[in-house]
């Protein structure tokens, strides 16, 4: 009776469960990605930095346009300038000299100039170098797309293998669970003790306490996981059932020069050899067009807007200015080999990461196939542990094996299911560790 009582409140339970999931929103991992690529704030910030590294590319392009300055002054003279004039011209000696004031005490004056470079070889270097940062910064953007990719997934599986663990605990519980009844009657017939009986009661909360450990790790990562995507904590959702995947040659094949990190570096010795030559340009002459036009007014009192007799005295011209450098103290000559150096240790990173490149895909080759062999391994010892421990229950009922036995093929059946989960989540991440070697982890985003 009351083991019929049980099983109607199990029952009870389960279609509960069953009604609690319908209500969540199973997410696949594809789901997930795309969700976290289009909310997360760090892909905001990398949209942001490509339209600060645009803005860049029109500065460097307005040094090739014209510059037009206007400038304006007043001046009055506290103290009027003077020059020396032989004082034989106001009737004075011969060989001396007279202090004469020329000018008004007050001068206004405005003018009007564009200057346009014809030959700067450091502006056109610099417009190079600012479409080389825009490169990197998209590359840039592109690498926090990997990382984010890469640690959604990982949350992602990680969460696959706690729910599987979840399913294997709860049906171990409820088989655990009718396996106490039954030696519960046993032990009130006298046919077993009550010090087996306590051991196998142990050995069920023990199974019990572990799923609500698994269900707080469970809880956590589903945190993670929603904070990835950008969305609300309180948001339900499930990750989908774990389905295994074949690993297939196309998933070894790859190239090391289409992964992001490799580009970078690329890129960063394009610009190392950028900043060399516009270290270099520093020898170049250079040339600008001038245009100059101007107006100058003299006051004898203020009145900014009506000079003497009314008369604005008009200049203009144009003008080449040509700098040529001559001797700057070797200062040039060792900006030049600093950054030669930088050229240099630019180089020697590439040709490094390319190295261990090469070595994480090879490795991640070997980590997936000897993943999908332990996996394989895990996954048959599991299903004989699940089918020892399913038939463990009618050979003890028939007196066929012994309780110690019983806890012996549980903690076995444990043991399976550890490294079961174990096998699965090493399979995941070996899998995206291998997509993330080859280049193609975002290929599909």
């Amino acid at each position: 009776m009351k083991k019929r009582l049980l099983l109607l409140m199990l029952s009870g339970i389960l279609l509960l469960g069953q009604n609690h999931l319908s209500a969540q929103k199973t997410v696949t991992l594809d789901e997930c990605i795309r969700l976290s690529l289009k909310n997360n704030l760090q892909m905001v910030n990398g949209e942001i930095d490509i339209k600060s590294v645009n803005s860049r590319i029109k500065e460097a392009k307005s040094g090739l346009l014209p510059s037009v300055d206007i400038t304006g002054q007043y001046q009055y003279y506290l103290s009027m300038p003077k020059m020396l004039v032989p004082a034989e011209f106001f009737g004075g000696k011969a060989g001396e000299y007279a202090e004469v004031a020329f000018g008004s005490e007050q001068t206004s004056s405005a003018s009007l100039q564009v200057t346009q470079v014809l030959y700067n070889q450091k502006v056109f270097i610099g417009l190079k170098a600012a479409k080389t940062a825009k490169n990197m910064t998209e590359l840039q953007v592109s690498k926090t797309k990997e990382d984010l990719i890469y640690n959604v997934s990982a949350v992602y599986y990680n969460l696959q293998v706690v729910q599987e663990n979840l399913n294997m605990i709860d049906t171990n519980i409820v088989r655990l669970e009718k396996l106490l009844n039954t030696s519960k009657i046993l032990q009130a017939n006298e046919i077993i003790s009550r010090t087996n009986l306590k051991r196998l009661q142990i050995n069920y909360d023990n199974l019990k306490n572990e799923r609500n450990n698994l269900q707080l790790v469970g809880a956590k990562a589903y945190n993670l996981l929603k904070y990835l995507l950008g969305v609300q904590l309180s948001e339900p959702i499930v990750v989908a059932a774990f389905e295994p995947v074949e690993a297939s040659e196309a998933m070894s094949k790859g190239n090391v020069e289409n992964r992001t990190d490799v580009k970078l570096v690329r890129e960063q010795i394009s610009l190392a050899e950028l900043d060399k030559k516009a270290a270099i340009a520093d020898y170049y002459p250079t040339l600008a067009g001038v245009f100059n036009y101007g107006v100058t007014g003299n006051y004898n009192k203020v009145s900014p807007f009506k000079s003497i007799n009314d008369n604005w005295i008009k200049s203009s011209y144009i003008a080449l200015q040509l700098k040529i450098p001559v001797f700057s103290g070797l200062s040039r000559y060792n900006q030049v080999k600093q950054k030669n150096f930088a050229v240099q240790k630019a180089q020697n990173n590439y040709e490094l990461l390319r190295q261990s490149a090469e070595k994480e895909m090879s490795d991640a080759v070997n980590n997936l196939m000897s993943s999908n062999n332990s996996f394989d391994n895990a996954k048959r010892s599991l299903e004989l542990a699940q089918d020892v421990f399913k038939s463990s229950d009618t050979e003890y009922r028939n007196g066929l094996i012994s309780l110690s036995d019983i806890l012996q093929i549980q903690n076995e059946l444990t043991t399976a299911r550890n490294n079961y989960s174990t096998a699965l989540i090493n399979l995941r991440l070996a899998e995206i560790e291998l997509k993330k070697a080859n280049g193609s982890l975002s290929k599909s985003y």
